[in-house]
């Protein structure tokens, strides 16, 4: 059988690639016409994450917490590397909530986001929802991949505006409440 014999067969996405984007055409007269709207670009600078002032007190809790789940974990096990890895955490969690945020240039195009040095495309993300954490508020993106965090970008609350609109022209804006665990590091301040 001649290799070319089957020249009308063309590809199909399956149901999995309904939410990409699709490829542009390029064999038309508008092959140039830009994504959105807005052929701009949104930069700005701020925050890793909310700083949060940790007291004595607060790493005081955080050891003695520690230390009791490892003492009931030996208890209930009597093995060394069970609480020795919950000590291990508490002093990675003690060490982590101590470093201060660094300060990250963002910025949105047309292309995808930049967040400092990383490049992430509009396809990579399912939805975004705004989350208000008091003075100051973020974008969180929630990625297609089920095993890849969210990513937040925070603003100055001047720029709420523009950022959303532009992140609304290529991804779906969703509301959303936070999860058991974004509740969790907001009440423990981490």
């Amino acid at each position: 059988m001649d290799e070319n014999s089957d020249a009308s067969w063309q590809y199909k996405p399956d149901s999995s690639d309904e939410n990409q984007e699709p490829v542009p055409d390029n064999s038309g007269a508008n092959s140039e016409k830009p994504l959105s709207k807005t052929a701009d670009t949104i930069s700005w600078t701020a925050s890793e994450y909310i700083d949060h002032q940790h007291s004595s007190g607060w790493y005081g809790a955080l050891a003695g917490g520690t230390l009791v789940l490892a003492a009931g974990i030996y208890f209930l096990t009597k093995e060394y590397f069970a609480t020795g890895v919950i000590l291990a955490v508490g002093i990675i969690v003690g060490v982590f909530a101590s470093r201060k945020p660094r300060e990250i240039k963002y910025e949105i195009s047309n292309s995808g986001i930049r967040i400092a040095d990383k490049k992430y495309s509009f396809r990579q993300f399912r939805s975004f929802t705004v989350v208000n954490e008091g003075d100051i508020n973020s974008v969180s993106l929630l990625p297609l991949k089920r095993f890849m965090p969210p990513i937040s970008a925070y603003y100055p609350p001047a720029d709420e505006e523009r950022i959303v609109n532009a992140l609304g022209e290529h991804i779906p804006h969703e509301d959303r409440k936070p999860d058991r665990i974004e509740r969790l590091t907001s009440r423990l301040r981490f």
